[in-house]
């Protein structure tokens, strides 16, 4: 099985981002989003998503958040076409620019996957913690059937999609991610 590293292809496609407002603190409630396990629909207030500065590229169904592209920002037809794969996620709506149906996947799932002894990584030399990963090295048995899940972030904090979601997304015509296969260990 293959996995890849979520990536938005924020060079051919539009990005969004949203604004450190000193009342309501949009960016840091949108980044603790990553941070979080637990269901936050119940009580999410869309945020406001703004565009780039001149950005006119083509609007897709996976735009980059500038400030922060791990996390996942799907279009309404993504969201219904990969639905079915996604696990424990929830669609929390922003308000996009251009009006359309856009929503943070929420990854309510936070899987130490990482055989960190057999991968091959970069650490922080004062914290300890993992910078990149060169070479990547699962522990199988953790990620058997996840098609998206996200690693700690000791670990690095990458959002992983398998060859499942990649067949989705092409079959689909869905636009917006670059797929390059994840150097595994064997």
């Amino acid at each position: 099985m293959k996995y890849y590293r979520y990536r938005p292809d924020a060079d051919a496609f539009a990005s969004v981002h949203f604004e450190v407002d000193v009342d309501s603190m949009e960016e840091h409630r949108v980044l603790g989003v990553h941070r979080c396990d637990s269901a936050l629909l119940e009580n999410w207030i869309p945020p406001i998503a703004r565009s780039l500065n001149g950005d006119t590229l083509a609007e897709g169904d996976f735009p980059s958040l500038s400030n922060f592209w791990r996390i996942p920002i799907v279009s309404q037809r993504a969201w219904e076409v990969l639905r079915s794969l996604l696990g424990r996620c929830e669609a929390l709506p922003i308000i996009h620019p251009t009006g359309n149906r856009y929503y943070i996947v929420h990854i309510m799932e936070t899987i130490d996957a990482l055989d960190e002894r057999r991968s091959e990584v970069a650490r922080n030399r004062t914290t300890g913690r993992i910078n990149s990963i060169r070479r990547y090295s699962f522990v199988w048995d953790r990620i058997h059937g996840k098609h998206i899940f996200k690693l700690p972030a000791d670990s690095g904090g990458e959002v992983i999609v398998d060859c499942r979601f990649r067949e989705a997304v092409e079959q689909n015509g869905l636009r917006g991610l670059v797929f390059t296969p994840l150097p595994i260990c064997v």
